[in-house]
């Protein structure tokens, strides 16, 4: 059940500032003079004042018993009236309050809610369902539409039941949709989810319902088990699809809370699009644990790499001494005096009888200069190849861009999957030893980024085309970009959850045509492509004049080095902040915190924003004693291997045994039912 507090349906603060007090609870002589034409008497004008004033704020008639006695006393301060709060509440039940309300709404210009108004209403909020699913939002947009069409505002009550309704209406005709997308076949395999088979002690259901843990490195094969067991129970794809993702997350988590024999028991429909739902998720899941295994694997491969690159640094530093001695012997022999044969000898005597040999010395220090740590991935990858394929075998990848270059690498490097050549021509014709491979396809290699180009075609010159790849290096490149197609969006996987497209969650163009106008209108912008162009720069314009005459001000920002610095800005000492910290600790009395806790919410009902996933009332017993429960274990930072300690904190004389080294599961479970007991024992006193 959604609290006015979630919404934005309009109250009165219980101790408005007195800016606010001024500023709209304040009569103005106008409104002064129509209560003096209206009503006659001390008592009607200020009760007039008085709910004309709320009425301007909240947008409806309010008890004048419900009105903060500050707002009172400045209606009535401005009329010079000696009346106290409690004899204007009285008036509540004058006569005259219905004719009151009518000329307040005739004076602002608002309709009273009649018919129109709750059609008005309704017709907001079915066309937000398409989109929304908590009641919070549907509450919301009747609001707005209500208040941009000048009508009184409803009880909050009648706000919610219309919002049920329209969701419950909405939703029965999405659950139809669904199961209408059904075969009787594919309906008779989601029934038998619900049931155990013959010598089975547990349904498919509560297979169906296991929340999927961290996914690991060495968990891969498990997973796409998991994942062919799901495939086959990916039923109405097209009709799921077509609801918004708010809504087949929502379904996903109802299901979720329910077992098979509550599953049971809801009608066809409703069970089948839940069951759907949630199938589709833990599918969706199980590909982004997929997907997280495969970027796993390749961040550990670039880590190793690195890390061997820096241990190559350190075994041949020596190595790297005895180069920078050549060079200096060289350049020395060099600068001589004598003829150019003399020089070129005494070159000669340092280069030695095998100067290839340091050549090679040369290239091999080349190769890893600049941080390119890149020639050391293939001694990582050969233990890696096999899982990484696998992860393209299962995994259905997309580009979600027009460039589709990586994904035709993609297919370049399963087609050759089997091939021990080390270069692949880059031809239309087989290359392939198997005669059963499919020809190679003709590629596009301005992907490849510059610290790859060499190693993966072997030219140097980016100019030139090259004819061949270096299969091992382009199975390591093509992997690489995988990755950063994937954490980039440049590539999507169909059915993930993480990784999914997320272009398909925008609107098309010609919707976008339809609502620019009203959102161009509420931001103030021009729609047209110049004018909003000369808009942005003049807004851009007016924010740097306005930095640049408060930056000399500004003591949390300044220039070091010609760079700039933005330090993080301390907080005020408020005067006499410390002394009063310190009396309110001197004086504090120690209080049990589940007392506090206990207390709080008999005060506050702040438990009341406690829901579960599902957005539905919970279904356990005593659910308020046991989110103070969960309160406190989480405000202490209790984890489960100190669930058994926290617990005698709660009552020693009742559960002191829970104190014991050794805990059976069955024993933990009475002892936080012995806490959640004595707590609700103390919310019912």
């Amino acid at each position: 059940m959604p609290s006015v507090e979630e919404t934005a349906y309009p109250r009165l603060k219980s101790n408005p500032s007195p800016e606010a007090l001024g500023t709209l609870y304040t009569p103005t002589d106008k409104e002064i003079a129509l209560a003096k034409q209206t009503v006659r008497g001390d008592l009607p004008t200020v009760s007039f004042l008085v709910l004309l004033k709320t009425f301007q704020t909240v947008g409806y008639p309010m008890q004048l018993s419900e009105v903060p006695t500050s707002i009172i006393r400045r209606v009535a301060s401005s009329v010079d009236s000696q009346l106290t709060p409690e004899e204007i509440a009285a008036n509540d039940t004058a006569r005259t309050r219905l004719r009151h309300v009518k000329t307040i709404r005739q004076h602002l210009e608002v309709r009273p809610f009649v018919k129109a108004a709750r059609q008005v209403m309704v017709a907001a909020m079915e066309t937000a369902i398409e989109t929304q699913h908590e009641l919070v939002d549907l509450i919301n947009v009747a609001l707005e539409e209500l208040v941009k069409e000048r009508f009184q505002l409803p009880a909050f009550s009648a706000l919610e039941r219309a919002a049920r309704d329209v969701r419950a209406a909405h939703n029965n005709t999405l659950y139809q949709s669904v199961s209408d997308a059904l075969d009787g076949g594919e309906q008779m395999q989601l029934s038998q989810l619900f049931y155990c088979a013959v010598g089975e002690t547990t349904t498919l259901w509560h297979e169906v319902k296991q929340e999927p843990g961290s996914p690991k490195l060495g968990e891969l094969k498990s997973l796409i088990e998991r994942l062919r067991w799901l495939q086959p129970l990916q039923l109405a794809g097209a009709a799921l699809s077509a609801l918004p993702e708010v809504k087949r997350l929502n379904f996903a988590a109802q299901a979720q809370v329910l077992n098979a024999n509550q599953m049971k028991e809801l009608p066809d429909a409703k069970r089948q699009t839940l069951a759907v739902a949630l199938l589709q998720r833990r599918y969706a899941q199980t590909l982004d644990d997929i997907a997280d295994v495969f970027i796993k694997r390749m961040r550990r491969m670039h880590y190793k790499a690195k890390e061997a690159l820096e241990n190559y640094r350190i075994e041949s530093q020596q190595r790297t001494d005895e180069l920078i001695s050549k060079l200096r012997q060289v350049a020395i022999a060099h600068s001589t005096d004598g003829e150019l044969p003399a020089r070129f000898a005494a070159i000669g005597c340092v280069l030695g009888d095998d100067p290839q040999e340091l050549i090679a010395q040369c290239d091999d220090h080349l190769a890893y200069a600049g941080n390119n740590y890149l020639p050391f991935l293939p001694k990582f990858y050969r233990s890696h190849r096999a899982v990484l394929f696998r992860f393209l075998s299962v995994v259905p990848l997309y580009p979600s861009t027009q460039d589709d270059s990586l994904a035709a690498a993609i297919a370049f490097i399963r087609v050759h999957r089997g091939s021990r050549k080390t270069w692949l021509p880059l031809t239309s014709e087989n290359s392939s030893d198997e005669a059963d491979v499919a020809p190679a396809p003709q590629m596009s290699l301005s992907w490849v980024p510059t610290k790859w180009w060499t190693l993966v075609t072997g030219e140097k010159n980016r100019a030139t085309v090259p004819t061949q790849v270096h299969r091992q290096y382009f199975e390591l490149c093509v992997f690489s970009h995988i990755l950063l197609g994937l954490k980039s969006g440049d590539l999507y996987i169909e059915g993930s959850s993480a990784f999914g497209d997320y272009l398909a969650q925008l609107i098309s163009w010609d919707e976008m045509q339809d609502y620019l106008a009203d959102y161009a209108e509420q931001l103030d912008f021009p729609t047209e492509g110049a004018a909003f162009v000369e808009h942005v720069k003049a807004w851009l314009t007016d924010k740097i004049e306005e930095t640049d005459e408060g930056f000399p001000a500004n003591t949390d920002v300044y220039f070091k080095s010609d760079r700039l610095v933005i330090r993080k800005a301390k907080a005020k000492d408020r005067k006499g902040a410390k002394k009063l910290k310190k009396l309110i600790a001197q004086r504090m009395k120690p209080v049990n915190l589940l007392d506090v806790l206990v207390d709080t919410e008999q005060w506050l009902t702040w438990t009341k924003h406690f829901k579960p996933v599902s957005g539905y009332e919970a279904k356990m017993e005593k659910p308020v004693a046991r989110y103070l429960a969960t309160t406190f274990c989480y405000g202490c930072n209790i984890g489960p291997s100190q669930l058994e300690q926290s617990l005698s904190l709660f009552d020693r004389k009742q559960i002191s045994w829970v104190n014991q080294r050794h805990i059976s599961d069955t024993q933990l479970h009475y002892a936080v039912e012995s806490v959640v007991n004595r707590l609700y024992r103390e919310l019912a006193r």
